[in-house]
């Protein structure tokens, strides 16, 4: 009886270890027109079933006001955002502020650059990300180019083909650009990253349906993750 439960005891210890090992990842979805929470349950299924990663999610939809489950974001390393002008009620709010007020990494996809209120987007797009938000080109098709190459978050990442380009303007000073979005007489920034006294995020236009489908792109978001998180990729 004793020998049956100190081995069950190991077995929690070490169960509890490894969780605590694995890196923990809250999304915040709500981008009905590019279907983010039917991607991000893709995507996510598909890396912790690769990767020691733990995913817990808040999963809502353009201009609500109240997530499910934002809780857990208090407990989470990386922040992944792909949400499109929610209209959060201020505790929650804060809760997000929190995050990248703390220099925890932020990974951001698609419509994060405008994911919020309108006063938050200004800090969160401008300042915390980086960016420069000033909407989108037509639906046609664009080359994705690697422009820095030896960056990390661009290991294995091999050229690729997407659509609807955003619109860019100047970025932050702290950023790295690191892909542009080629229609041949438009060429856009899409993806960089920005690290400003020790906090790392990422960004990207891309991230239609089509995108998550592609082995470039998500290896381009793995990398992203672990890069913001300061650790190493496995």
């Amino acid at each position: 009886m004793k020998t049956r439960f100190i081995f069950w005891l190991t077995l929690l210890v070490l169960i509890s270890f490894v969780d605590a090992a694995a890196l923990k990842i809250h999304i915040i979805s709500g981008a009905k027109e590019y279907q983010s929470e039917a991607s991000m349950k893709s995507f996510s299924a598909w890396m912790e079933k690769h990767y020691d990663v733990k995913f817990t999610a808040s999963w809502g939809h353009d201009v609500i006001e109240k997530l499910p489950n934002l809780g857990a974001l208090k407990n989470a390393d990386v922040m992944f955002v792909f949400a499109r002008r929610m209209k959060l009620v201020e505790p929650q709010m804060k809760l997000i502020r929190a995050h990248w007020e703390k220099g925890k990494p932020i990974v951001g996809v698609r419509t994060a650059s405008h994911a919020f209120q309108k006063a938050d987007n200004e800090i969160f797009d401008r300042k915390v990300m980086g960016g420069n938000y000033l909407g989108h080109f037509s639906n046609e098709s664009l080359k994705v180019i690697n422009v820095a190459k030896a960056h990390p978050v661009l290991r294995d990442v091999r050229p690729f083909a997407s659509s609807k380009l955003y619109k860019a303007g100047p970025l932050a000073k702290t950023t790295t650009l690191l892909q542009q979005g080629d229609m041949g007489k438009d060429k856009q920034g899409i993806t960089w990253v920005n690290e400003v006294k020790g906090r790392r995020t990422f960004y990207t236009s891309l991230g239609v349906p089509e995108d998550f489908k592609n082995e470039n792109f998500r290896q381009m978001l793995v990398n992203a993750i672990f890069w913001a998180a300061k650790r190493d990729l496995p």
